[in-house]
């Protein structure tokens, strides 16, 4: 509650970290000098406006839209890129404010991590998004990773490593969707980002060992599962950005579930005619990059 700098918007930061801000302890590095959050955050305000920019541009352009006559009279590709444009409208809210939110600690001398492998200075504490990372990512595992990274770490903690390794992913979802508010939008958005990232997992362990040994063929792999990942996450988070059952539940009847079906088929099907790498191949391979 006396943290300031995340009060409006957050983002997370813990007690322990706080304190030792307050404290002046978060600078007590040995052997170091001073460190200076300078540079850090005039990069995360300059990248905080054109986020702001963007959505000033662009504001008219609700989610809610894609259900509205005039889109859904569109062909049906046309009518899907809307759908991916005013999903990654949604996202760049969240860059602002948390990118900003981040400025904002940094300036005024909250936020730094220690030093890199290099000596440079780490200014990542309460950075709670990482929107390249997050827009690159080639796995909806990569995409979490990226975002609202404080409340992922206490989710990690409170739930996935507590509760048994079969139920750890809908555990973990089902609690976030709670944590969220009770809005139908959520759990659908919660319940298909479970089934997702199950199937990005059996996908993975499937397909991937296959391609590491051309490069020709795992940089197609890396385009294939870049864009499926980009597709998975804004058909997954319209019901999350509009809070209700439809406009979300709609459009998923509207092109029939299909992503949902892909999922399914790629958890129960895909091992069964791709099999997984064999633990002892795994290890040869680990084995090989050692040396």
């Amino acid at each position: 509650m006396f943290s300031y700098q995340t009060v409006m918007v957050g983002p997370l930061c813990f007690y322990t970290d706080y304190k030792k801000y307050i404290d002046g302890d978060h600078l007590k590095v040995e052997g170091s000098k001073q460190p200076c959050p300078k540079n850090a955050a005039i990069k995360k305000l300059i990248a905080s406006v054109f986020f702001m920019l963007l959505i000033i541009l662009f504001s008219k352009y609700s989610p809610d839209i894609i259900a509205t006559p005039e889109y859904l009279e569109l062909p049906l590709f046309k009518w899907a890129l809307w759908w991916f444009f005013v999903i990654f409208l949604q996202r760049v809210q969240y860059y602002y404010v948390w990118v900003f939110a981040d400025a904002v600690s940094n300036f005024s001398g909250f936020g730094f991590n220690g030093y890199d492998e290099n000596g440079e200075e780490k200014w990542n504490l309460v950075s709670n998004v990482y929107p390249i990372k997050l827009e690159m990512a080639q796995t909806f595992k990569e995409t979490l990773d990226s975002w609202n990274v404080a409340t992922m770490f206490w989710l990690r903690r409170v739930a996935y490593d507590r509760v048994p390794k079969n139920m750890r992913t809908l555990t973990t979802y089902m609690l976030s969707a709670v944590w969220h508010g009770f809005f139908t939008g959520y759990y659908l958005t919660f319940a298909t980002g479970a089934l997702f990232t199950l199937a990005g997992r059996y996908a993975r362990r499937s397909l991937r060992w296959r391609f590491l040994n051309n490069s020709k063929l795992k940089f197609i792999y890396d385009i294939v599962t870049f864009l499926s990942t980009k597709i998975a996450l804004a058909y997954a988070a319209l019901p999350f950005v509009t809070m209700h059952l439809n406009p979300g539940w709609f459009c998923y009847k509207r092109v029939y579930f299909c992503i949902h079906i892909i999922a399914l088929l790629l958890i129960t099907v895909l091992p069964k005619i791709l099999p997984p790498e064999k633990k002892e191949n795994i290890e040869k391979r680990e084995e090989k990059k050692l040396k």
